[in-house]
């Protein structure tokens, strides 16, 4: 798989539903219909890119698999089909 730039991730899930929160680190939380829930993840000021080692954390945190991680980001997965992943895993 090939690194992802921290830029084009934190874009791609804000447009799906994240909410960022700046301190240390950006901490992106998912918000499900004004709700936060309690998947978090993070992005880091000091990485201009994540390699596949971050990217599979990422994934675990937000509960994707790595190449659904990858299809969120690249906008492949709609807000929709994620949340269906989700209420499937019984997450939310």
């Amino acid at each position: 798989m090939s690194a992802k730039s921290t830029q084009k991730i934190r874009q791609s899930l804000t447009k799906k539903g994240f909410v960022e929160i700046v301190k240390h680190h950006r901490m992106l939380y998912f918000d499900e219909d004004n709700l936060t829930c309690d998947i978090i993840t993070r992005i880091s000021h000091g990485h201009k890119e994540y390699g596949d080692e971050l990217l599979a954390e990422m994934a675990k945190q937000i509960h994707l698999k790595r190449k659904e991680l990858d299809r969120l980001i690249g906008c492949t997965m709609d807000r929709e089909e994620y949340v269906q992943i989700l209420k499937t895993k019984k997450i939310i």
